[in-house]
């Protein structure tokens, strides 16, 4: 498994590109100029079959759209985050400049199992920065999206989020055996372990 991360968008979104052995690869969360991420497809000769998103918020999804018509991706989405991703005051795209609304081609569940080529992403349901944000799990490693940062956590003041909500998500991601990798949403990577030793919200 090769992992790729493009910072992207105006305030810096960590794109993931995650790859098998044969060059199927998914994409979670895509902001801003897709060029950086369209670069690195053709430069490592990969092919993106899946979108993953963590969130709904405007920062996560706005270049989902022109990168899913140039590779005819799937995109997926946590099934309780319907209300963010159809309204473009919800996510907050409407401030933004360019508001956008996102039908994702699936919807799932908590413990839902997604195939990547060769790889498997496991959907963990982490509410609380959004009504429906998600974690995906694959292999050692946690994409936490903007539920889990390095020595912090995601905000809770926009729409959808709720401070309750987002301390038992991090608890369940605390709980979980084990040490992984963690590849926030914005801001460097970390382990479980760290943050379950560091972080005031753990």
């Amino acid at each position: 498994m090769k992992i790729a991360v493009l910072p992207m968008g105006a305030i810096g979104t960590n794109c993931y590109v995650i790859s098998d052995e044969n060059g199927i690869a998914a994409i979670i969360d895509c902001d801003g100029d897709p060029t950086p991420l369209f670069g690195y497809i053709t430069e490592n000769n990969l092919t993106p079959t899946h979108i993953l998103l963590t969130h709904g918020h405007f920062d996560h999804i706005g270049a989902v759209r022109i990168v899913q018509e140039k590779y005819d991706c799937k995109v997926y989405a946590g099934e309780k985050e319907s209300r963010v991703l159809s309204s473009a005051e919800i996510n907050h795209s409407l401030y933004s400049g360019t508001p956008l609304t996102i039908e994702p081609d699936a919807w799932v569940s908590d413990g839902e199992i997604i195939h990547v080529g060769m790889l498997e992403f496991k959907t963990m349901f982490t509410p609380g920065h959004t009504e429906g944000s998600v974690c995906f799990i694959c292999n050692d490693c946690i994409f936490s999206g903007d539920t889990l940062f390095q020595g912090s956590c995601g905000r809770t003041d926009l729409a959808t989020g709720d401070w309750a909500t987002i301390m038992q998500s991090l608890k369940r991601l605390r709980d979980l055996p084990g040490d992984y990798h963690v590849y926030p949403g914005h801001g460097p990577h970390t382990t479980l372990e760290a943050e379950r030793l560091s972080n005031p919200y753990m």
